[in-house]
């Protein structure tokens, strides 16, 4: 064992150099400490904290939530939303709407008003063609004689 002896072999010496380059790596890669004093912590957030507009956290939150309140009360209003809460409320609401279901499909099938109805002293389009278009009874037929007659009458004189 004389003959050894401690870091004189080439392999020796090139581990103590790769050794040194990572030690100089590893050095470049850690954090120097600063010399400026910590960042100071933000304020805590609390219903006095300053929001906005010189308006505490509590003020905005107030006026969001009545905002937010009355929108909810008018669509309720509007819609009528009302959830019913006894069975019986909830059986008359189900008749009611049956009953007003019926109630278009009848209107449905009413005709218009002006069809209905006649104004005395007109004689109206559809009845011209109505009298056009239909058969002469005898009783239709006698009163355009008579009508005729009387003409040839006046016309006569």
């Amino acid at each position: 064992m004389a003959g050894l002896q401690r870091g004189g072999g080439p392999l020796w010496a090139l581990g103590g150099t790769t050794l040194g380059v990572c030690l100089t790596r590893v050095a470049g890669q850690l954090v120097e400490p600063s010399t400026a004093p910590p960042k100071p912590k933000p304020p805590p957030l609390t219903k006095e904290t300053v929001v906005f507009w010189d308006m505490r956290l509590w003020h905005v939150v107030g006026i969001f939530s009545l905002f937010v309140l009355s929108i909810i009360i008018t669509l309720c209003c509007v819609f009528n939303c009302r959830v019913p809460r006894t069975r019986k409320e909830i059986e008359a609401r189900y008749l009611q709407r049956k009953a007003a279901k019926m109630y278009t499909d009848k209107l449905e099938t009413v005709p218009p008003l002006n069809e209905l109805t006649e104004i005395p002293g007109e004689i109206s389009q559809k009845n011209k063609k109505k009298k056009k278009d239909s058969v002469d009874t005898v009783a239709i037929k006698v009163e355009e004689d008579e009508k005729n007659a009387a003409k040839k009458k006046k016309g006569e004189k």
